[in-house]
């Protein structure tokens, strides 16, 4: 089973496009993502994947958002969760404008621990304007899972020359996925991946991803032909591929 466990559906797209190129690339199921700048659009994000995932609970899987420094985050995630079946929480700290290390972050984490839910990061760059990059440092997810031991945090855009794959492989409430920074690499350096996985000293704490969405679905495919073409055992790639979101998701 492959599922790409990082995309976004924006309102007003071609949602059986996406599906139909879902069938293409043989993925059976996409985590979608929240995404919003303020409130208003992380409202409307969060309904708009609902009302989805609600129309396509078999193919399509919903990751709320919310944003943690907001006096009623941790009600307004459990409400999100316990009405419309939301299976995990996505964080972006550069367009949310908050610091992962945030005292006020913590509350939040404790709740998907209590929850059993898994919360994924943005890291790295982003192009909007108003974007504060520091605040996308993988090395601050390094902390929080020191203090958050028992939250599943997952690192976006893993960046196998970072310190993602240490951060990843010493902590076992932290996974990365490899949506479009391992894809642009191992276009470049073939052998990247399984040197990614030596280094990680596990097969079971990576995640395809594409950030594809509806206007962009030939992420699908850029993102899995690096890792069809891994040199490593059909085990491992199944994990990859799904294995292991699968049991994030708590599909077995």
């Amino acid at each position: 089973m492959v599922i790409d466990f990082h995309t976004h559906i924006q309102p007003n797209t071609d949602v059986e496009h996406f599906l139909a190129e879902m069938d293409k690339e043989s993925i059976q199921l996409s985590v979608v993502l929240a995404l919003g700048q303020d409130q208003e659009e992380l409202e409307e994000s969060n309904r708009l994947i609902a009302s989805l995932v609600q129309k396509h609970p078999s193919r399509l899987a919903g990751f709320a958002s919310v944003t943690p420094t907001r006096k009623n985050a941790v009600k307004d995630f459990e409400e999100l969760v316990k009405n419309h079946g939301f299976r995990g929480l996505k964080l972006h700290p550069p367009i949310q404008h908050f610091s992962i290390d945030d005292p006020r972050v913590s509350p939040l984490m404790e709740k998907c621990a209590e929850l059993d839910l898994p919360v994924l990061f943005h890291t790295g760059g982003v192009f909007l304007r108003e974007g504060v990059i520091r605040f996308g440092d993988p090395l601050l997810i390094d902390e929080l899972a020191i203090r958050h031991p028992h939250t599943k945090m997952i690192i976006a855009h893993g960046n196998p020359f970072g310190p993602d794959p240490y951060i990843a492989g010493k902590h076992p409430n932290v996974y990365l996925d490899t949506t479009l920074t391992f894809a642009q690499i191992a276009r470049l350096i073939p052998r990247i991946g399984p040197e990614m996985l030596d280094w990680m000293r596990t097969d079971e704490k990576v995640l395809y991803g594409s950030d594809a969405n509806p206007n962009r679905t030939w992420r699908f495919k850029y993102n899995l032909d690096p890792i069809r073409d891994m040199d490593i055992p059909e085990p491992s790639r199944a994990k990859i591929l799904g294995g292991t979101a699968r049991k994030l998701l708590k599909l077995d």
